[in-house]
């Protein structure tokens, strides 16, 4: 006969305990590793994407005024 009320079983925190530190692992060798890997952002990198004029276009105007 069980002793003690409760929701869940010894087990059950168990596997839960062990899927928030997993979660946690995961977590933080994502931050880790995150800033070693580049985006991937083309062939020319994010300075291309720095100095391309778009074709037709000087600067930026509202299509009206009030």
């Amino acid at each position: 006969m069980r002793r003690k009320v409760g929701v869940f079983s010894h087990k059950e925190r168990q596997v839960a305990l062990v899927a928030i530190l997993a979660a946690a692992v995961i977590a933080m060798v994502g931050t880790l590793v995150q800033p070693m890997l580049r985006p991937s952002v083309g062939p020319g990198g994010v300075d291309a994407y720095m100095t391309v004029q778009v074709p037709g276009v000087l600067d930026a105007t509202p299509l009206a005024t009030s």
